[in-house]
């Protein structure tokens, strides 16, 4: 069954849906960093990266069910990419409402590697009383892995394949 498809069973199913995606290799091009490349002093990294628009597209069509609401739920290395991957999801991904743009910082301490797989689904979870089922979209195995595990039946984790076929 298509990505979209899947999406409006389960938006017939449940009365209020939120899907969390994630941007680094799932709405924006991955690109691979030297260790130490992006620190506070780093610009222009992240603004300028191409848009993955298949999936951008099924995104911006998923945003138009009724009671559906998508968010945004990325790590960023610095204050300086968040600002980045700002400007860039306002200019590729206008469909998505700002207040709904979750960047974690790590330079504020919003995660380090210990807590780096389970931060996305403790911020899902923070919306638990919100939603009936709580989906997340990403490309990191580990992290699907542990939100499938933490969010049990109330909710999914897909890889970005499932998307992109």
């Amino acid at each position: 069954m298509e990505f979209c498809e899947r999406i409006k069973e389960i938006c017939n199913k449940y009365d209020r849906v939120a899907l969390f995606v994630d941007m680094d290799g799932t709405v924006v091009e991955y690109n691979i960093f030297q260790d130490g490349t992006v620190t506070t002093e780093s610009k222009g990294l992240f603004v300028d990266n191409r848009p993955v628009m298949p999936i951008i597209n099924k995104l911006e069509e998923i945003s138009k069910i009724e009671n559906i609401d998508i968010y945004m739920l990325t790590l960023s290395r610095s204050k300086i990419i968040e600002k980045e991957k700002e400007i860039w999801l306002k200019k590729y991904m206008p469909f998505v409402k700002e207040e709904n743009y979750i960047i974690l910082i790590r330079e504020n301490g919003d995660y380090n590697s210990e807590n780096r797989n389970y931060v996305k689904v403790n911020k899902m979870k923070e919306k638990e009383d919100k939603y009936d089922y709580l989906m997340l979209l990403d490309d990191d195995h580990n992290i699907l892995r542990t939100t499938k595990r933490e969010i049990g039946n109330k909710g999914d984790a897909f890889h970005i394949s499932t998307a992109l076929i």
